[in-house]
C-alpha cells in the first residue's frame, strides 16, 4: 500500500526548529493541485527550497522527513514555476514513483488541508499560532488547542461464500466498478457498528463474522484513517443499492477477479480485493 515504503524510514514528529536548507523539498498546492514534476514513467519530483527560492521560506512549515530528505509545507500564496514543473492533481500519488514520493505527497496534502482549515480559532473567532513544541494550533485569546484531524473510517469487504461484494460510487467521474463499502465512523459508535450500518445503509445487507484485517492512512480524504474489515453476508443476499451513495452493486465471483484484476499497490481496498480473488481473505483477526 502506498505508505509501505520499504527501507524508507519516516520521522513524523514535528519539529518547530526546522528550518529548509537548499536540498529541503517544498510541498505547495493550489487547491487539489500539487506543484511537482512529472516525469517518463510517472517519476514524481518535488520541487526544493533553492527550487523555489525566497517564496519558500515564507511561512513555511516543518512537515516530516523520510531518511535524510526533509519537507515543508510552502504557504506562500504564489510561487514562481520553476521550468519543467506544472501543478497536477494531488490524485497523482496513485501512479506516482518513487513510492516514498507519492507518500509523502499525499501525506502533505493531510497536513496542508488541516492548516489552511484552522486558520482561525472555530471558538472565538481569533487567528491561530502555531505550537512551540508541538504539532498543534493554538488560540492566543481563548486557548484552544487543535491538533491533525484524524477522521475513523471503514473499507468492508463482504463475501458470500466465493463471491465478493463490489460496488461503484455514484457521482464520481471515472469511478469503476472495483470499490468497496466504505464510510466514516459516527459519533458514539464503535467501528465494527460502523461497519454493520454502512452496509445497510448502501446494500441493504446483514453481515456477521466480523474480521480486522489492517489499517492504512489516507490523507486525500482529509485525514482519514481507514480500518478494513472482512465479513460475511448474514441471510438474504439481496442487494438493495442506495444511489445516492453508489450507482452499482454486484456480487463478483473469486474466479472473475483472478482474470480482470489488478491492484496497483496503493489501496487497502485494492489489497483486499486481491487476497480475495487468491483465496487469503480468512487470514484476519476475528472480532466478533
Amino acid at each position: 500500500m502506498i505508505q509501505d515504503i520499504g527501507l524508507n524510514r519516516l520521522k513524523n514528529h514535528y519539529d518547530p526548529a526546522l528550518r529548509p536548507d537548499a536540498d529541503s523539498r517544498m510541498v505547495h498546492f493550489r487547491g487539489r493541485k500539487l506543484l511537482c514534476q512529472l516525469g517518463e514513467g510517472d517519476e514524481l519530483t518535488l520541487p526544493t527550497c533553492a527550487q523555489l527560492g525566497a517564496a519558500a521560506g515564507e511561512g513555511s512549515v516543518y512537515l516530516f522527513s523520510i531518511d535524510e530528505t526533509t519537507y515543508f509545507l510552502c504557504r506562500a500564496e504564489e510561487v514562481s514555476v520553476p521550468e519543467g514543473f506544472t501543478y497536477e492533481d494531488i490524485a497523482v500519488f496513485r501512479r506516482a514513483r518513487p513510492r516514498e514520493t507519492a507518500f509523502a505527497a499525499v501525506t502533505a496534502f493531510h497536513l496542508a488541508t488541516w492548516y489552511g482549515d484552522n486558520r482561525y480559532c472555530g471558538r472565538c473567532g481569533a487567528p491561530t499560532e502555531h505550537d512551540g513544541a508541538e504539532r498543534m494550533l493554538r488560540c492566543p485569546k481563548c486557548g484552544n488547542m487543535i491538533f491533525p484531524k484524524i477522521m475513523p473510517s471503514v473499507i468492508v469487504a463482504v463475501t458470500h461464500g466465493d463471491r465478493l461484494l463490489l460496488t461503484k460510487y455514484a457521482n464520481r467521474p471515472g469511478a469503476t466498478r472495483f470499490a468497496l463499502i466504505a464510510g466514516f465512523t459516527e459519533i458514539g459508535e464503535t467501528v465494527e457498528e460502523t461497519v454493520h450500518r454502512e452496509v445497510m445503509e448502501e446494500v441493504g445487507l446483514k453481515v456477521k463474522n466480523l474480521r480486522y484485517y489492517k489499517s492504512q492512512p489516507w490523507g486525500i480524504s482529509g485525514g482519514g484513517l481507514l480500518m478494513g474489515y472482512w465479513c460475511e453476508v448474514d441471510g438474504d443476499d439481496a442487494i438493495h443499492v442506495d444511489h445516492v451513495e453508489l450507482d452499482e452493486g454486484a456480487w463478483v465471483s473469486r474466479e472473475e477477479l483472478r482474470k480482470t484484476y489488478h491492484d496497483t499497490g496503493v489501496s487497502l481496498t485494492g489489497e483486499m480485493i486481491a487476497k480475495f480473488a487468491i483465496g487469503e481473505e480468512h487470514f484476519a483477526l476475528r472480532c466478533e
